[in-house]
């Protein structure tokens, strides 16, 4: 299948380096297949010389999370198959059983299937299981309205503008609302999870992103998709929203 891997880097040559490109390269990904996107000429400068060949292109982007969402979804063709992978991506890990994961040894299939989904059911965005722990995650696919983590998910790209972002933070939880809401469904993988340091990596959106700044996003969301989503009060260590599609309740 021809897909694209797209993956959006700021101030982290060397984590790309040693996690998600390290791990492609594991994986035996052709690097024709990957292109990094960055922010300025310098950072391309930093990034060809701390990276091994092991990508197509390095394309100067633009600055800030939402707007380099956006300038990836231009950058490729409408109709493309995309898989938009976040620079510090440890491992993919495969929910096994109850009580255990393993390291997924192939990520090909579930990316293909993923792609093949959305065409059979004719919608556009796919994507994992937001972290590893086996006693959450299920060994199903789901097309209802699901949290698509933004560090790793594929998308038939579309230019459609209705689906572009407009936030830097909870960008990826904007996204499946924005995308379940104009095909009806997005595919989401639950026995598979990813393995990533998230809040704690070092350079990235880490640099701007504050407290106050994710909380008015959350706000943001819940005022312009009362319907789909809500507060996530489990969530105790950071502000959070959970998706929840209000309408199928009350049918």
């Amino acid at each position: 299948m021809n897909y694209k891997i797209a993956i959006p880097s700021y101030k982290r040559a060397e984590t790309l380096r040693d996690k998600t490109l390290a791990l492609l390269q594991k994986y035996k990904i052709p690097p024709e297949k990957i292109t990094i996107f960055v922010a300025s000429q310098e950072e391309k400068q930093t990034y060809e010389n701390t990276l091994p060949k092991y990508y197509g292109e390095i394309v100067v982007g633009v600055v800030g999370m939402r707007a380099i969402r956006n300038f990836i979804q231009d950058y490729y063709a409408e109709g493309e198959y995309v898989v938009n992978i976040d620079d510090d991506i440890k491992s993919l890990q495969l929910r096994s059983n109850d009580q255990e994961c393993e390291e997924l040894k192939d990520p090909r299939q579930f990316i293909e299937e993923g792609f093949r989904l959305c065409e059979k059911y004719k919608c556009s965005l796919w994507g994992l299981y937001p972290l590893v722990n086996a006693m959450f995650m299920h060994s199903d696919i789901t097309f209802t309205l699901q949290y698509i983590i933004g560090a790793f998910w594929g998308v038939i790209n579309t230019h459609d503008k209705n689906t572009y972002v407009t936030l830097d933070d909870k960008e990826d939880f904007e996204r499946a609302i924005k995308f379940y809401i104009r095909d009806g469904k997005v595919v989401r993988f639950n026995g598979i999870g990813i393995e990533s340091a998230y809040y704690k990596e070092q350079g990235g959106m880490q640099i701007e992103r504050t407290e106050a700044r994710v909380r008015r996003s959350g706000i943001e969301l819940i005022n312009k998709y009362p319907m789909f989503c809500k507060i996530n009060s489990a969530r105790k260590k950071h502000f959070e929203i959970k998706l929840v599609d209000k309408r199928r309740k009350k049918c």
